[in-house]
């Protein structure tokens, strides 16, 4: 009888550690935010765009997420921009609902750059719309595009940008700006506004 009862206890106790350990809520405390900028964080590095749509409020990486569902090129973009993404907790303000981290990544405005600059002198607008869904296009130029981010080097110092947190049903969410975008991105979005506009 008592080994059924040490058994019994310790399934309880390891599931019970494993539950805890998977799950975040929408309950704003301190080692919640913690617990969901590491989620995030990992997130970004495997570029989970499923993950991303749950803990992630941004205009541009939604849009990143869209295209990678239907086209593996995309999704290995995400991995080649946040494969050296660095996110530390430096504070957490609960009565503003912000958190403060620094973020490190590669250097990517310059390979950005030469990548919007390529495609703005040789596709108008229009064409490009519709190269979005050519595979061979997207083979070709965000391979190399890849290849230019795998090439860069680290930034020389860290970056410290606010996010926002929401209270979503289950979890608790982290909004990003503009400026935390380009941020998490190595300087790639403020590259493409400079060339693109916006």
């Amino acid at each position: 009888m008592k080994k059924i009862l040490s058994l019994f206890l310790c399934a309880i106790l390891v599931i019970g550690c494993f539950a805890g350990c998977s799950k975040t809520s929408n309950e704003l405390t301190e080692e919640n935010v913690k617990a969901t900028v590491d989620i995030v964080w990992q997130a970004l590095q495997e570029f989970d765009t499923e993950t991303l749509g749950k803990f992630v409020e941004s205009s541009t990486l939604s849009t990143i997420v869209n295209y990678a569902e239907g086209h593996e090129q995309f999704a290995d973009l995400g991995k080649a921009l946040f494969e050296n993404l660095t996110i530390e907790v430096k504070s957490v303000d609960l009565e503003n609902k912000t958190v403060t981290v620094s973020v490190q990544n590669k250097d990517l405005y310059y390979a950005a750059n030469n990548f919007a600059n390529d495609l703005k002198n040789n596709y108008s607008s229009f064409q490009l719309l519709s190269k979005l869904t050519d595979d061979d296009f997207l083979d070709n130029k965000l391979a190399a595009l890849c290849s230019e981010i795998d090439a860069a080097e680290m930034q020389p110092s860290a970056a410290e940008i606010n996010l926002y947190i929401s209270q979503g049903k289950n979890n608790l969410v982290l909004k990003f700006d503009s400026t935390a975008e380009n941020a998490v991105s190595g300087g790639a979005l403020d590259a493409i506004k400079s060339i693109y506009g916006g």
